[in-house]
């Protein structure tokens, strides 16, 4: 195993794009980075936020060779009413809430091969060696527990957030031809042949995908139709409401689906449409990122029927896991067969005014518990799948590194 000692890391000015290109995708290539981490992301971020506002670098050497990067975004904040000042840097963002609108996740350091465990030692040295100069570091929507040993060795300190990450290991489908029914609980077996049964009376099932970036971009406008639609009915803001966050995506598109790192899928029974996805992918992982379904109707499952017909397509195109990624749903929920923490996680150097704000927040919960105390909880009564609630509990982080996936009813039961 490779020590945190072998890595120097420094932060440096961007390089021009085109020699950042180079550079990140030769260590992409050798490695297995997370789609938020290759040039497909990074780079469409550094193209659409302008110059000013652009992260800086954070490289790193080990014999004379670039062995990591990241990009290193920095910004000063104020909260508990302007009581706490932080300068903050953020990994993999800008640390401008306007531009990181998008939502990392599957965040990391991109590691050449054989680094990946001594890149965090070193992260956690070289951020505690700034001393003064920077408060806090950010790294949001990660797999990836920084170990609590090194950080206390450090005399740092580290707080975290965490939302269940769910997925469907593609593997135990095969018997099935990527049919999902193996997998499912009785309740949600029986969920899915009715919902399958309703749609078919408009027609025969399909699911389609664009041929060009043109249509890709045809269906993007669908799919965000059909999700603000949605979500207004609702009374809650969507995803379009800041105005980064289309443009961002359109270029995303327009500079990745070439390269298959971009799939729309729209679902169809006979002439109506159900829903579109759009969805990345990288390697032999999808990742549903967004997604707009024809919900008008609130007795009617468009979600199962397209994420369904969507699972098998990715079983058929070869690849290996099918991420619905962070949050809880009840489709997510019945559909997963791995769920995992997703991390948001603060490194604060050791300053009074946090412990001052920790303990702060520590006081407040005792006031809020002690007015209103926890009573316990009755025992849960099993319903059927579709009268449930959202019945996930958080899932337990493990050890630093990468965290294992468990099956539900392990840590997050969901049958």
């Amino acid at each position: 195993m490779i020590g945190a000692g072998s890595i120097v890391l420094c932060r440096e000015a961007l390089p021009p794009l085109s020699v950042l290109e180079r550079e990140w995708r030769r260590i992409e290539g050798s490695g297995q980075p997370s789609f938020f981490i290759s040039w497909h992301w990074i780079g469409t971020l550094l193209v659409a936020v302008p110059k000013m506002r652009r992260p800086m670098l954070l490289r790193g050497h080990a014999d004379g060779d670039t062995v990591a990067l990241a990009l290193l975004g920095a910004n000063q904040t104020r909260r508990r009413s302007g009581l706490v000042r932080s300068r903050s840097l953020y990994l993999n963002e800008t640390g401008d809430p306007h531009f990181d609108s998008p939502m990392i996740e599957h965040n990391a350091v991109l590691t050449a091969v054989g680094y990946e465990t001594a890149v965090w030692e070193a992260l956690l040295s070289w951020f505690a060696g700034l001393g003064g100069e920077v408060d806090e570091l950010y790294l949001r929507g990660s797999r990836l527990r920084l170990p609590e040993t090194a950080v206390e060795a450090r005399g740092l300190t580290r707080n975290e957030t965490m939302l269940p990450s769910y997925s469907v290991d593609l593997d135990r489908l095969k018997e099935s031809g990527g049919e999902l029914y193996p997998v499912l609980s009785a309740n949600a077996r029986q969920q899915l042949r009715r919902t399958f049964r309703y749609f078919e009376q408009f027609g025969p099932l399909r699911l389609s995908a664009p041929a060009t970036v043109t249509e890709a971009l045809t269906y993007f406008n669908s799919m965000k139709a059909l999700h603000c639609t949605s979500w207004e009915r609702r009374g809650e803001p969507h995803s379009f409401a800041g105005e980064f966050f289309e443009p961002f995506h359109r270029l995303l598109i327009e500079r990745s689906f070439a390269e298959g790192g971009i799939q729309l899928l729209r679902a169809c029974a006979g002439e109506r449409v159900v829903g579109y996805l759009y969805n990345f992918r990288l390697g032999n992982r999808v990742y549903a990122y967004q997604s707009g379904f024809d919900d008008a109707d609130r007795r009617e499952r468009p979600g199962i029927l397209t994420h369904a017909l969507a699972i098998k397509h990715a079983f058929e195109t070869g690849a290996r896991v099918y991420d619905f990624m962070a949050g809880r749903n009840r489709l997510k929920e019945s559909f997963a067969t791995c769920c995992e923490p997703m991390l948001w996680q603060v490194v604060q150097q050791p300053r009074l005014v946090f412990r001052l704000e920790k303990l702060g927040l520590q006081i407040r919960h005792a006031l809020a518990q002690s007015v209103d105390p926890v009573r316990p909880r009755p025992t849960r009564k099993r319903v059927p799948w579709e009268e449930r609630k959202d019945t996930a509990r958080p899932c337990a982080p493990g050890l630093a590194g990468p965290l294992d996936c468990q099956e539900p009813g392990v840590i997050c039961p969901s049958y």
